[in-house]
């Protein structure tokens, strides 16, 4: 299917925070402290990720030590889009190679080495070295994505041409 090409898909409804699983749960609890610069993301989760990783569009990839959820990256595949979502590692194992093996696992399970993926600005200091590693090549830049006066930064995006004009 082209980018051209219209599909029609259904979604299944959104869910409560209440009827998720107890894995996507515990990723949900997981995540929200430490995503405070993105709005909305209980929203996102229950009504995007959960009913995705139902139908097999969204994966989410989790890192235990110890029988405590430490890290976790979720990815989403479509015919339109490969795309890292988002990485998260707990404060106290920053730095300690678990955000390598998320990017591996999510690489391996959409079948790519160059997904679209986003990082706050503010963010991007934590990221770089991952990204160069990757070879991810930066595409655009985003003022007011998430937040207002926040830029986020794309990489891999396949709607936009490499080094295009970067807006903010």
């Amino acid at each position: 299917m082209s980018r051209t090409d219209i599909a029609l898909v259904t979604l299944p409804p959104p869910l409560a925070a209440d009827q998720l699983s107890c894995e996507a749960a515990e990723a949900l609890a997981f995540i929200l402290p430490l995503s405070t610069e993105y709005p909305n993301i209980e929203e996102w989760f229950c009504g995007k990720v959960a009913p995705g990783i139902q139908n097999g569009t969204r994966h989410l990839l989790r890192i235990e030590r110890d029988g405590r959820l430490v890290g976790l990256g979720i990815a989403k595949s479509s015919p339109f889009e490969k795309k890292i979502c988002t990485v998260r590692i707990a404060p106290e194992y920053v730095g300690k190679g678990l955000g390598v093996r998320i990017f591996d696992g999510l690489l391996h399970w959409l079948g790519t080495d160059q997904p679209h993926l986003t990082v706050s600005e503010k963010k991007l200091p934590a990221y770089e070295r991952i990204f160069e590693w990757y070879g991810f090549k930066l595409t655009s830049k985003s003022r007011g994505l998430y937040l207002p006066s926040v830029t986020e930064v794309r990489y891999n995006d396949p709607s936009r041409k490499l080094n295009s004009t970067i807006s903010e």
